[in-house]
């Protein structure tokens, strides 16, 4: 699958279709325990500590295989960092953290349209893992985007922009 990204609205057999992300993309998902307010809840603070410890490792990653990168070398740190903050709860229950291939179905975020399929993903299973879940993309830095992080006007103009410049360029020298 190659990576697209298209900007948005565009006309396609008169249809209007939305903006498309595929592929050169890094999902974050976590996944609760269960679907009890607590639990929920429990499944947004370890997110929020999560982030709060990757933010400073991945905010000048340019390049989507040097986050992968990251990602993985700091796995042992976001589990420990995840068992920490369950401990500090008094929650007594198992954490998976994993990063790998993991099939998610077509999603919107935002404006854009991720559609479904195999996405590099930082997984984060709490106990059973069977409550709802929470996904945002990781690379381009969208999850800091939403979380207050880093302006929204940046991230869509740099890192969406450049995905989209990859695509345009590879379809103009297929054509």
């Amino acid at each position: 699958m190659g990576a697209s990204l298209i900007f948005g609205f565009f006309s396609y057999k008169g249809e209007i279709m939305p903006k498309v992300v595929e592929n050169d993309i890094i999902r974050f998902h976590v996944i609760a325990a269960s679907d009890n307010p607590a639990d929920q809840e429990l499944k947004l603070r370890v997110r929020d500590e999560v982030l709060t410890y990757l933010y400073p490792r991945l905010k000048t990653v340019k390049r989507r295989e040097d986050a992968l990168n990251v990602i993985k070398n700091e796995l042992p740190h976001i589990t420990a960092v995840a068992q920490n903050y369950l401990k500090t709860q008094g929650k007594d229950i198992g954490i998976k953290v994993e990063m790998g291939k993991f099939y998610f179905s077509e999603r919107s975020y935002g404006e854009y349209l991720v559609p479904a399929g195999y996405y590099d993903a930082l997984r984060i299973k709490i106990g059973k893992a069977e409550g709802h879940n929470w996904w945002c993309i990781l690379y381009p830095h969208l999850c800091f985007a939403d979380w207050g992080r880093i302006e929204p006007s940046h991230v869509k103009s740099y890192y969406l922009k450049s995905l989209f410049i990859k695509k345009f360029k590879k379809t103009i020298k297929k054509g």
